[in-house]
């Protein structure tokens, strides 16, 4: 049975028959223990912390990295697709040089019209 602080109704019996001194004593035990308790929480609460904090880490480098690695695919796609569309309007340049400059000539005046107004 708990003979501590808290520890229920035979508290103030014991405490009439028991002296000062083991009285304060045990009180000292007591608040000893009671640092202890807290002293085990707080780190135990404190090795949680640090491990969902190591875990979160974790996670986003793992996820910094996949966007990077997505980033640098997206750019390579973007680079090849621009090549072949520089390739595609050469080739159609030189194939029809006339219709070139008159679609070129066509977009000029529109957008002289669309600025005009």
């Amino acid at each position: 049975m708990a003979t501590g602080l808290f520890s229920g109704s035979g508290t103030k019996k014991r405490f009439v028959d028991t002296p000062i001194d083991d009285q304060i004593t045990e009180l000292r035990d007591e608040i000893a223990s009671l640092a202890h308790l807290l002293s085990q929480r707080g780190a135990d609460a404190s090795k949680d912390v640090r491990t969902k904090a190591h875990n979160a880490r974790e996670h986003a480098e793992a996820g910094l990295q996949d966007l990077i690695e997505t980033g640098e695919q997206l750019i390579a796609d973007l680079r090849s697709r621009y090549a072949l569309t520089e390739k595609q309007v050469r080739h159609t340049v030189r194939d029809h040089p006339f219709a070139t400059l008159g679609a070129a000539a066509a977009v000029g005046l529109l957008i002289a019209a669309l600025l005009r107004r």
